[in-house]
């Protein structure tokens, strides 16, 4: 009797345990489509705040300006190409203008910034001291690079010397190797 009944309970066990663990797969599949979600809107709300910030920066201005600078430059370096200036202008909208830069720079930004953290940054930039960083920001980063110049030219055949000693190890290295191939 022990025997059918425990016999028993572990067929009904074994035919009811799946449809238990499916059950149970089914609300952690639900609970796992909700959580992408959650982090899907939370994705596209600091997408959308990113979008507000790159706004508030003004940063449509700047790839304007950058578009006409990389275009002057180039026509300058070579007065042919003054025919094709508006070409070369389209070239650059097409690929690194604000249009086609936009939606991949609002992604950067929410890559590394929750939305409430991009909305304080452009509330920041609203201030008269935000700004002021957003007027001095290219020339301190513009300037900054020049002190960087400035400091390691006078040193650059320091650096040359250490690249050199790389290059010599290196190359004793691999001589070594197909020495001992052979």
């Amino acid at each position: 009797m022990f025997k059918k009944g425990f016999i028993g309970f572990f067929l009904l066990f074994s035919l009811l345990a799946p449809a238990g663990l499916l059950a149970e797969s089914n609300v952690t599949k639900a609970e796992s489509a909700k959580k992408v979600k959650k982090v899907e809107n939370k994705k596209d709300d600091a997408i959308e705040a990113a979008k507000v910030l790159l706004e508030e920066m003004n940063l449509k201005q700047v790839y304007i300006k950058a578009v006409d600078g990389l275009t002057n430059r180039l026509i300058n370096a070579n007065s042919k190409f003054k025919k094709v200036a508006k070409e070369i202008k389209a070239f650059y909208n097409k690929y690194i203008g604000w249009d086609a830069m936009k939606e991949d720079l609002a992604k950067l930004y929410a890559k590394y910034y929750t939305a409430d953290e991009l909305r304080d940054i452009a509330n920041f930039y609203k201030t008269k001291t935000g700004q002021k960083v957003l007027k001095t920001m290219g020339k301190l980063t513009y300037e900054g690079q020049l002190l960087t110049q400035k400091r390691l030219k006078p040193h650059l055949k320091e650096l040359q010397s250490i690249l050199d000693k790389a290059m010599e190890e290196n190359s004793k290295k691999e001589t070594k190797k197909s020495d001992s191939k052979k």
